[in-house]
This record gives structure tokens, C-alpha cells and sequence, in this order.
């Protein structure tokens, strides 16, 4: 136990036995099956699965965080997409959105795979989505580079041939 703090009267109570006073441990080793223990409910306040918003949980805890990023960004950044390693320093992380609506002249898979790598804005338009699939489904045809894919993928193994 560790107390620091400045204290003009400190009162612990500490409760066990004194090792002077505990009977001698056993000199051979006798094994005992363990004790099974039945997991016991939760009660349905704390439970989150029996909310009416199972996420509000997690809402109220990611509110503590000054500056924190809402749930949904944090569960695609937990469960779908992990950032890369440059990522993490940039001042705008975790709010990295490819740019489905740019411009591209020359618009080919190993670009539409670079942009999947991070999570879409939850506020992208229909629109720029279709237009995104569009792009990728045309780049498909007879272009496709299934190199630039398996680099992507797959560095370690193309490093190593």
C-alpha cells in the first residue's frame, strides 16, 4: 500500500492474520480440487444489455475523455480498421476520412483499395458513395492489377520474393 499526501492524522485499520500467529505450512504438498464458483448476474441497473440503449454506456464513459472521439469511430478504429503507425501522431487523428469526392483523373484499384483503409465520414452523402463504387467498378475492367492488391495486402511476402 502506497499513501502519499500531506496529513496531519492518518488511521488505517489492517485486518489478516499475524504471520507470527498462522499455523506451519504443510512440509508435502497436498492438492485440492478447486472451488467451483457460480458467476453471479448482473442487476438489471448496471447490466447494459437490458438498457433501453445498450451504448449508453460506453457514451457516458467515452464523455469522462476531454477531446474523445464518438463511439462510432472508436468501434471502427476498435473492430474494423486499425490505423497505421504514422496515424496515430497526426494532430487529426482519429478523425483520418478518405476523400471519396476527390477528383481523380487516373482512378485505378490500387487507389480505391488505399482509400478503404480508413473508416467514411458518418455524414458522406449517398451520392459520393455511389459515385466511389462507380469509379471502382469501372477501374475493374481490364485494368485491374491484382499485384498492386497482394503489395497492399500482403508486404512481408513480396519483400521476401
Amino acid at each position: 500500500m502506497i499513501v502519499k499526501g500531506k496529513f496531519e492524522a492518518l488511521s488505517m485499520a489492517i485486518y489478516g492474520n499475524i504471520v507470527s500467529d498462522m499455523p506451519p505450512l504443510p512440509q508435502t504438498y497436498e492438492p485440492r480440487p478447486i472451488p467451483a464458483i457460480e458467476p453471479l448476474p448482473l442487476s438489471r441497473a448496471v447490466d447494459p444489455s437490458n438498457a433501453s440503449d445498450p451504448t449508453l454506456l460506453a457514451k457516458q464513459l467515452l464523455s469522462l475523455i476531454p477531446g474523445s472521439p464518438p463511439l462510432p469511430v472508436v468501434i471502427r478504429l476498435m473492430f474494423c480498421l486499425k490505423p497505421s503507425e504514422e496515424d496515430w501522431d497526426l494532430p487529426e487523428f482519429p478523425y483520418l476520412n478518405p476523400d471519396l469526392d476527390a477528383e481523380v483523373v487516373d482512378y485505378n484499384f490500387e487507389k480505391a483499395l488505399h482509400c478503404t483503409a480508413k473508416p467514411v465520414r458518418d455524414d458522406i452523402p449517398y451520392e459520393f458513395l455511389a459515385e466511389f463504387a462507380s469509379k471502382v467498378a469501372d477501374s475493374i475492367g481490364a485494368k485491374v492489377r491484382i499485384s498492386a492488391v497482394v503489395v497492399h495486402i500482403y508486404p512481408e511476402r513480396v519483400a521476401s520474393v
